[in-house]
């Protein structure tokens, strides 16, 4: 199934030159730190020491991280989120290791190195095999007793314009002949999940009447 993943820099360019302040509209991210507010009610969940987003995009997560007093690392492979990501952080005076790179293979971090990885609504723009090579990487990089929370599209599609673009086979968006997103059911996301080494702690299905639901995860090695 072909992909490109690179086209999300397009869609950064747009984003950045319309005056938006990231991916996510400000409420929507807003919206994202009241539920990793949560997650941190958990026990299990550490409340410092090295963080990686997956995918960071512009940066407002990653240096929310940074406020925290996390060390803070963030991937994505768009050139342009990542220098907008940057330009945040000195703005925020929040030291942040912004980087241009593949979320497929994190080679340059060793095995073990991370405390906290977030994955905010990449995965499910991960596609086919290439799915495990993102949970294996994630898993290898998470240290023993590490957190991996993942906020991922999921469940049945009830939106007429994404079901124009939906397969229901491969359970993906295809636009010209490109696979976008995929939009798996919870079951089966947890099983990859699983299968990947990881062990759940807990899962959230979280409805949404306007637009696609989430499943969240909360994970360990």
């Amino acid at each position: 199934m072909k992909t490109d993943y690179f086209s999300h820099d397009s869609a950064y360019k747009h984003r950045k030159a319309s005056g938006k302040p990231g991916w996510a509209s400000s409420e929507e991210a807003k919206v994202f730190q009241r539920t990793l507010d949560n997650v941190f009610k958990a026990k299990y969940v550490p409340k410092k020491g090295r963080f990686l987003e997956l995918g960071c995009g512009a940066g407002e997560m990653s240096i929310w991280f940074g406020e925290k007093g996390f060390e803070v690392h963030g991937i994505d492979i768009s050139p342009t989120a990542i220098e907008w990501a940057k330009e945040k952080a000195a703005v925020r005076k929040i030291k942040a290791g912004f980087r241009v790179g593949n979320v497929l293979d994190l080679s340059e971090f060793s095995d073990n190195y991370f405390d906290f990885i977030l994955d905010g609504h990449c995965l499910h723009c991960i596609i086919g095999d290439d799915r495990r090579k993102f949970l294996s990487e994630a898993l290898r990089v998470l240290k023993p007793g590490g957190f991996f929370f993942s906020e991922t599209m999921c469940g049945d599609i009830r939106d007429p314009e994404v079901l124009k673009l939906f397969d229901p086979v491969s359970r993906c968006m295809i636009r010209n002949g490109i696979a976008g997103r995929y939009i798996g059911q919870a079951d089966d996301i947890l099983v990859e999940f699983k299968q990947a080494g990881f062990e759940v702690l807990g899962y959230e299905f979280s409805p949404d009447l306007d637009a696609q639901d989430d499943l969240r995860i909360h994970a360990t090695k």
